[in-house]
């Protein structure tokens, strides 16, 4: 085996990476995230609630690019967020299979202990919950992992909800005044996959996408992959790339080839100077 390439959490990265300096293997880690969705106050506010949603609960949030941390303009925030969480409230949680569902249940029932655990740990720390926050046991939730959408309010940097990796459908709200504010909220994470801004001033969205230290960023949008593009994080979001040519050169070598076709003697060594074999 020339290479080990992994997609999965922090964690095990960290073990592949200690077992890979046994032998100095190459890898490639694509790995979790906590990433920032931010909504400044001239974005369309109607577009930005329902990527918000989408950012977070699509794939019950059992995404490694899910937008966890909602980065919110202070001055919409009391309009923003009641309409955040009563559509949040009716999102139509079921059956994966179903056409009708919207967000399905978690993987196992393990990791919904995982994520129930974390809610508590939110309420502990004295987030505000504005929605879910509780394990859904009306029929037709009885018989599976089903963790309502959950959103916490008032949050700070250092609550463990902020800052780790729950993996669920939990969404974090932190609130800015400046544009400086906002990137400074966004970066402050050992984790840097992928973020999302949403303005209507190109400018400035695209100013602060480079600003962010994360390696998948979209401006008015969230979540679109496009094969083409490379994929993977900052800091303790990976290392290398996946898809497009940038994920091809993670599976190969480069070589350097050097050629004379007029061979010349290099005048190094004054005895080899005296040898006349041709």
């Amino acid at each position: 085996m020339d290479k080990i390439a992994f997609t999965g959490g922090t964690a095990t990265g960290r073990k592949i990476i200690a077992a890979a300096t046994g032998n100095i293997k190459k890898v490639t880690l694509e790995l979790g995230g906590k990433s920032p969705c931010i909504v400044f106050a001239d974005a369309d506010l109607d577009v930005a609630l329902e990527f918000a949603m989408f950012a977070i609960f699509a794939g019950q949030g059992e995404v490694c690019s899910a937008g966890s941390r909602l980065i919110l303009e202070r001055s919409v925030a009391e309009r923003f967020l009641p309409a955040l969480a009563a559509a949040s409230r009716k999102i139509t949680v079921g059956d994966g299979l179903l056409p009708e569902t919207e967000m399905g249940p978690l993987i196992t029932r393990e990791h919904m202990e995982r994520v129930l655990g974390y809610i508590e740990i939110g309420k502990a720390e004295g987030a505000q919950l504005l929605c879910g926050g509780h394990r859904m046991f009306d029929p037709p939730h009885s018989r599976g992992n089903f963790v309502a959408p959950t959103i916490f309010a008032e949050t700070r940097p250092d609550m463990r909800i902020v800052r780790e990796e729950i993996f669920g459908p939990v969404q974090c709200v932190q609130l800015f005044d400046t544009e400086d504010e906002a990137v400074r909220l966004a970066n402050g994470t050992d984790y840097g996959l992928a973020g999302g801004v949403f303005t209507r001033d190109g400018a400035k969205g695209l100013r602060v996408l480079k600003q962010l230290r994360a390696g998948i960023t979209w401006l008015n949008s969230y979540h679109p992959t496009f094969n083409e593009a490379p994929w993977g994080g900052y800091k303790q979001s990976g290392w290398g790339r996946e898809l497009g040519t940038y994920g091809l050169d993670e599976y190969l070598e480069t070589k350097q080839i050097n050629i004379s076709l007029s061979p010349q003697r290099p005048g190094w060594f004054r005895s080899a100077a005296e040898a006349h074999l041709s």
